[in-house]
């Protein structure tokens, strides 16, 4: 019987001892380009929920029982901050009630807070002050810094190192991901910056201000926006507008991003004989956009064909 019982109490301590050992730090990420990132530095030693897909407005969250259940249960939470998730964030938090998600705590990880934002003077459409004013402005600039390789880089190295200090026993994991991913992606800045060369000073119109830091990286200039007010349809009078502007600005091509509707920038494709290019503005957004890197391939690639009457 003895002899029995000490089996079972090694086999009880055996498992328990596995299970501690293969315990994945939890990661809680806003929006699919977090979500990638922390996959990508930690690989099988992490689990991460994200709150929205790439075809959802990130702009509009919606708020359900499972993700309530997922930031309860989370060891660090990895967001864009600067209030970009003001409407829906502060609250979540507050029924989680999870005491590794407090003011303060290292469980907090805020990419805004390493990375400047663009103001909305710095903004893809130069000199359209008027209409900005008019528009749905996000209070800190422009919250989606995903498209800025350098800022995405910046906040890899920000973020291997909170989750070194949040779970030490993957350290070498963390940190050795992260100097990988650091040096492959620098390469790749390096590599599409070259190959993106002909793009450079091309006028586009865009259907809306979405790609402002991918535009801004690469030097493209969008001198026409499908819609003048975020999130409000186009009229008859914008849409000929910019139909009418686009041989005299020499307008290339017009853009949307994946998550909306593309009728607007479909019809001005459509009737001004321009190519019309689906971007998939965060990670996942379209098909060939399944990591941070292929975000960028995939996003240079679609301009480049489109530039080439592809």
């Amino acid at each position: 019987m003895w002899k029995t019982l000490r089996v079972l109490v090694a086999l009880g301590l055996f498992a328990l001892i596995s299970t501690s050992a293969e315990a994945k730090l939890k990661i809680f990420a806003c929006f699919p380009e977090w979500q990638a990132l922390a996959n990508e530095l930690g690989g099988d030693a992490v689990e991460v929920f994200v709150a929205v897909g790439p075809l959802t407005n990130p702009d509009h969250v919606e708020v359900t029982p499972p993700l309530i259940s997922a930031m309860r249960e989370a060891d660090l939470l990895v967001c864009t901050g600067a209030n970009f998730e003001g409407e829906w964030l502060p609250g979540v938090l507050k029924r989680a009630n999870n005491p590794k998600l407090r003011q303060g705590k290292p469980g907090l990880f805020f990419a805004r807070d390493f990375v400047e934002g663009l103001k909305d003077s710095q903004d893809e459409l130069s000199g359209n002050a008027e209409k900005k004013e008019e528009g749905d402005l996000h209070e800190h600039g422009n919250p989606h810094i995903q498209g800025d390789p350098y800022r995405m880089r910046a906040i890899a190295g920000q973020l291997g190192r909170r989750m070194i200090e949040i779970d030490p026993s993957e350290a070498k994991r963390y940190g050795g991901n992260t100097k990988a991913f650091i040096r492959e992606f620098s390469a790749l800045i390096k590599s599409l910056e070259a190959k993106a060369a002909p793009l450079r000073g091309t006028n586009i119109a865009a259907q809306a201000e979405h790609s402002v830091y991918l535009l801004k990286w690469l030097k493209i200039n969008t001198v026409a926006v499908v819609e003048p007010t975020v999130g409000v349809p186009p009229g008859p009078a914008d849409l000929a507008r910019i139909i009418e502007q686009t041989p005299r600005d020499n307008i290339k091509f017009v853009i949307y991003a994946a998550y909306q509707n593309p009728r607007p920038s479909a019809f001005v494709s459509e009737r001004a004989k321009i190519p019309l290019v689906e971007l998939p503005f965060t990670v996942g957004g379209t098909e060939d956009s399944k990591t941070v890197g292929d975000f960028f391939r995939a996003s240079v690639q679609r301009m480049l064909d489109a530039l080439n009457g592809k």
